[in-house]
């Protein structure tokens, strides 16, 4: 089980998968050099499921749309 989201416009992606012992969180970006990660236990399915949500969100939300957030 793998999830990847990209954003075709900025290169950004997130992704979700499982590790030996539970799940993982990524989200990586072309302007920075380490991707920001988390891992959860097998038992943690549902925060990491929502951190992907989350994730996906910001990920795929325009220049645009995160100034005018900023903004408001």
């Amino acid at each position: 089980m793998s999830f990847v989201y990209r954003n075709e416009q900025t290169g950004a992606e997130a992704r979700m998968g499982r590790t030996g012992s539970g799940y993982y969180v990524e989200a990586c970006h072309p302007d920075f050099s380490l991707p920001l990660r988390k891992t959860y236990e097998w038992y943690q399915h549902d925060l990491a499921t929502r951190d992907f949500e989350i994730l996906r969100a910001v990920v795929g939300a325009t220049v645009e749309q995160r100034e005018a957030a900023i903004a408001g």
